[in-house]
């Protein structure tokens, strides 16, 4: 099961889901340390507005009585252990133990407390780059239809930009934003003193902000960065909201302290492995690699591809994604780890100190440019990188026959590359309307060993040698094994035949090295 956004987390939350949704994010949260972090947010901010509701509330101007009388706010500079706590629980401790009150706070503490990346809804890197003094106010906003969109704060430095985000109604109480698809546009440019392009971004849900990431460690001689909101639909509401910012990033690159690794390699069954370089920000330690396929590895990996593609109709691309990854972490001078990572998190998710990875294709099959941006050390230490092994996507030849009418009470069974494998469910979804497509849904049950394959694409073909592909899959833990439903698209198929076969494309083996390899990552 794929992370359930923020809003359906807060419907859990408040017993608003169906019994069958409900049980389904209870069985995610199981095995999700980050969804159960941000359910506990929820937990917390509901048991806050219970008591504030109880409560007499304070005076409209009570808020800039108070700030009179204090001292005006400094950011620190020094790094400290941020506390979980939201800006306006730490708020409302501080007025109940200097003027004994309870009362309902009003908005504008939040914002003079500090912003978004003062609290645990950023990763450890922003809270301390926010710390440190890099975090800037800009209070950009614009209003429509009785909603304020405001980008409040940003955080620049030569591995990403980062703005907080905010909703705020005609009352002045700040809302949970949320900025959907229909007709919202968001881009981003970056400029490298030649030419404009376009850029990637990252958007995550908060709890009363939204954060927004761009990632530009990867992007050589970058200068300036411009973020455009154009939104037609905020938060429900339909009307305009327009914001423009530009971000000058140039400067950025004396902040940052770069460690070439002079292209130290390593090959590992049949898998080239190439580190480039680290690169230690304020907010973000990025390490820059590379895999690829061998020479006499990729040739094979073509020749069966090719046979695929005449058989099925995939292209190489659309099968092999970048076809080569590895598992690794990273250490410090105490030998404490740090970080691991592994690109498959249904198997070994990664810990909470990795912020991105993603990959790039280098025009061979196989070949990869990765990158992995993680939380930096509070204290400056001597990192080591460790391989532990590689994985490879290779073709396979695998299929399997069934009956569709008898699969439920006959189910198939079987086992391959270490995954025990049974097919409970199959059964056509005809269209409800000409507009819509008919799917073919089969439902597997997927155990797996402790080095077993991940299994692949499939293609499903009827009796008529007619081949159907996936258009869409959900893979759900349950007790030790994966529940894989996959959606066929299979528009012409009229009635369901007495027999039909899956076919496994590809599957990716992990490779574990006897002897670990390791590298310092620094001078």
């Amino acid at each position: 099961m794929n992370c359930p956004k923020a809003d359906k987390l807060s419907q859990y939350v408040d017993n608003l889901l169906t019994e069958q949704e409900h049980s389904r994010i209870q069985q995610h949260l199981k095995s999700c340390d980050s969804c159960k972090s941000i359910v506990e947010l929820f937990k917390e901010e509901e048991q806050f507005i219970k008591g504030s509701l109880q409560s007499p509330t304070l005076s409209d101007d009570f808020a800039s009585i108070v700030l009179d009388k204090l001292d005006p706010y400094k950011k620190k500079k020094a790094r400290r252990n941020s506390q979980m706590v939201r800006r306006i629980l730490i708020l409302a401790a501080g007025v109940l133990l200097a003027l004994s009150l309870t009362a309902t706070i009003n908005p504008s503490f939040a914002q003079f407390i500090g912003g978004l990346f003062s609290t645990k809804q950023v990763d450890e890197g922003l809270q301390m780059a926010s710390d440190d003094g890099l975090e800037k106010r800009l209070d950009l906003e614009v209003s429509d239809q009785g909603l304020t969109f405001k980008v409040e704060d940003i955080i620049v430095d030569s591995s990403r930009v980062a703005l907080s985000i905010q909703v705020i109604n005609e009352n002045g109480i700040a809302e949970r934003p949320n900025i959907s698809n229909n007709g919202n546009i968001i881009s981003v440019t970056g400029y490298n003193g030649s030419y404009n392009y376009s850029m990637g971004y990252r958007m995550d849900n908060g709890l009363d902000y939204n954060s927004l990431q761009v990632f530009i460690n990867d992007e050589p001689g970058l200068e300036k960065v411009t973020i455009k909101f154009h939104l037609v639909e905020l938060n429900g509401k339909q009307g305009n909201w327009e914001l423009e910012i530009p971000v000058e990033v140039a400067d950025k690159e004396k902040e940052t302290r770069k460690v070439l690794l002079n292209n130290a390699a390593q090959n590992i069954d049949g898998v080239e492995v190439t580190l480039k370089e680290i690169q230690y920000a304020p907010t973000s330690n990025t390490l820059l690699y590379e895999t690829a396929y061998q020479t006499s590895e990729l040739v094979e990996a073509e020749e069966k591809l090719k046979y695929l593609k005449e058989e099925f109709g995939y292209n190489v691309s659309e099968l092999l994604n970048f076809g080569t990854s590895i598992k690794y972490y990273i250490e410090n001078e105490e030998k404490k780890i740090i970080l691991k990572f592994s690109p498959f998190t249904n198997k070994e998710p990664n810990d909470d100190k990795l912020i991105i990875s993603s990959a790039k294709g280098k025009g061979k099959l196989g070949h990869a440019a990765w990158k992995e941006s993680f939380v930096p050390e509070k204290v400056d230490s001597k990192l080591t990188f460790v391989l532990e092994g590689v994985y490879k996507v290779v073709p396979t030849d695998f299929s399997v026959k069934f009956n569709p009418e008898k699969i439920e009470d006959n189910p198939v069974s079987f086992e391959y590359m270490g995954n025990a494998v049974t097919i409970k469910k199959a059964k056509l979804q005809n269209a409800v309307s000409a507009d819509d497509s008919a799917f073919f849904e089969i439902e597997m049950e997927v155990c797996q060993e402790s080095n077993a394959a991940v299994l692949g694409n499939w293609v499903l073909k009827g009796d008529t040698g007619s081949a159907y592909r996936i258009d869409n899959e959900t893979t759900e833990k349950v007790n030790e094994c994966f529940k894989r439903s996959i959606y066929f698209k299979t528009n012409g198929l009229a009635e369901v035949p007495d027999e039909m076969s899956l076919h496994l494309l590809t599957a990716t083996r992990f490779f574990e090295l006897e002897e670990k390899w390791k590298i310092p990552l620094y001078e």
